[in-house]
């Protein structure tokens, strides 16, 4: 009787090992694909975060130091609208770090049309905000 249930116990863990084997794998293949997703969505968010700062810091930055003096002036062209363009879209590529501007090249393809539409509408938003007298 004893030996009959040896055999027995090994029948089943012999025909259970490869069943439960694969349950395992499949659930270690599960995880990863999750921790994958999360982990690229979490450098997502941050480098998002840090590109919204560089639009809106650049933004700033132009509005202050360049279209406040040519608007007191009345100076503030069409020209001068496209240069204060450039000029925050020198400023946001300067204050993103590499490995953003890498994420957003490979995220949205073109860097500078992603940044130009930001920044349009971070100087909308800012606009809005603090609207100029």
């Amino acid at each position: 009787m004893n030996e009959f249930l040896t055999t027995l116990l090994q029948a089943v863990i012999i025909a259970a090992v490869p069943v439960v084997a694969g349950y395992i794998v499949k659930g270690i293949k599960t995880l990863c694909q999750y921790l994958a997703s999360r982990t690229e969505n979490e450098t997502a968010k941050v480098y998002l975060k840090e590109a919204a700062l560089a639009i809106s810091t650049a933004v700033s930055h132009t509005s202050q130091t360049y279209v406040d003096a040519l608007k007191k002036s009345n100076e503030f062209t069409e020209e001068n609208q496209r240069a204060a363009l450039q000029k925050s879209l020198d400023e946001a590529k300067k204050l993103l770090t590499s490995e953003a501007a890498a994420f957003l090249r490979r995220a949205y393809g073109d860097l500078d049309a992603y940044l130009t539409a930001h920044i349009e509408a971070e100087v909308r938003t800012q606009k809005l905000i603090s609207p100029v007298a």
